[in-house]
């Protein structure tokens, strides 16, 4: 009779190294594959923000008035917001006439940014109704971050010489030299949603380019 064999040979201790090595390499790729999956999101919400502060950006600086004084630049605050307008007592809501190309136009648009609460979810957050200036056609409406909860605006002014910061500004014959934008938002997030609103709550200064 054949004494039993103790160990194992090198054959086989080859053979069980290839097997564990393929086993650590194939769920390094699925780790790896989950994580990216679970970045995924947060990067989207990064392009996302970076996509409306740059859509604000072009927007804003595009503003325009008339001659003939139909195109109004209105920055109000919160606390003098009155009527239907006043959607958000918190948030402040800007008004104006924009020739950059929007969905709506290609040349004019009255762009409304504000604030908006209430039951209807895919209405909620900073919106921006988008209207066709001196033209017919169907208004839209935006919504830009859906859990913003607040709008900040503030306005440069350097008439007579003199530069400071207003918290309103209305007028159909001047615009202000730049506009700072901030959006807020509740304390709550989550690891998806840090990046982007940290990013989105970065205050924008928009110089205007056409004064009046």
């Amino acid at each position: 009779m054949r004494r039993a064999r103790r160990g194992m040979t090198l054959l086989e201790v080859t053979v069980a190294l290839v097997i564990a090595g393929t086993a650590l390499v194939s769920g390094a790729a699925v780790l790896g594959f989950l994580a990216d999956q679970s970045a995924r999101p947060a990067a989207l919400a990064v392009v996302s923000a970076s996509a409306v502060r740059a859509t604000l950006r072009d927007w804003a600086s595009e503003s325009r008035l008339a001659t003939e004084g139909d195109a109004e630049f209105r920055g109000r605050p919160a606390d003098v917001r009155i009527g239907a307008a006043r959607r958000d007592a918190t948030s402040d809501e800007l008004t104006f006439v924009t020739s950059a190309p929007t969905e709506v136009s290609a040349t004019g648009t009255i762009v409304r940014l504000h604030v908006a609460r209430g039951a209807d979810t895919t209405q909620r957050g900073l919106v921006a109704e988008l209207t066709p200036w001196r033209r017919a056609g169907t208004p839209v409406t935006r919504v830009l971050a859906p859990d913003a909860t607040g709008l900040r605006v503030r306005y440069l002014s350097s008439l007579f010489g003199q530069r400071s910061w207003l918290d309103g500004w209305v007028s159909t014959s001047v615009l202000p030299a730049a506009i700072e934008i901030r959006i807020a938002f509740d304390t709550t997030t989550t690891a998806n949603t840090a990046a982007a609103r940290a990013l989105l709550a970065k205050p924008r200064l928009v110089p205007l380019g056409a004064r009046q």
